[in-house]
């Protein structure tokens, strides 16, 4: 790659590459595929956790973007399960960078990360309210998503999922609405 002015963009724009391509993203192969030095990264990143930190923000705010774009409008339990849709098939596009990202500890170290984190909750959040007042619903209804969407990325970006009779977006999407119903329905406990 022919030298070019360095930013933190840019760092992070080609450790996703990197990350994406399953070559190692460190200081040395950012610096050899960007075409500086490596030592020039450390006037953007302090050290390597902190640039994987703000991939993780980057990547975060991205997410969120697409997501505020895709739902613009909708609510209620279509929109909750659109949300986890778009959600998943993200994740999956991307399933490196979706491991990369779910491997690092959450942590309130780096504000930038957590305020992207903060935006996608809160869209989230958002979100279920449309459809569930209830406070410990809202919980349920959370974990209930994040479990299902977690764990279905997780075998489908790792081939658990091979039986092809029943597509896996197919079974995500029928075993969510059936969660949600199920929460929609039960009393407070």
């Amino acid at each position: 790659m022919p030298r070019q002015i360095l930013s933190k963009e840019i760092i992070i724009k080609t450790s996703i590459e990197l990350i994406e391509d399953n070559k190692e993203n460190n200081f040395v192969s950012i610096a050899k595929k960007i075409g500086t030095q490596s030592q020039a990264l450390y006037n953007y990143f302090p050290n390597q956790l902190a640039l994987n930190y703000a991939i993780v923000a980057w990547t975060v705010s991205l997410l969120t973007d697409q997501l505020r774009k895709d739902l613009f409008g909708k609510a209620g339990l279509t929109a909750i399960i659109d949300f986890a849709m778009t959600f998943r098939e993200t994740a999956l596009n991307h399933f490196l960078l979706t491991q990369f990202v779910l491997k690092m500890p959450r942590t309130n170290n780096y504000p930038e990360t957590t305020a992207a984190f903060n935006e996608l909750k809160s869209i989230f959040n958002q979100m279920i309210a449309t459809e569930f007042t209830d406070s410990k619903k809202q919980l349920l209804v959370s974990r209930c998503i994040r479990d299902l969407a977690i764990g279905d990325i997780v075998n489908v970006g790792t081939g658990w999922f091979a039986d092809k009779s029943l597509p896996a977006d197919k079974s995500f999407r029928k075993l969510l609405k059936k969660s949600l119903c199920q929460i929609a329905d039960q009393n407070h406990n």
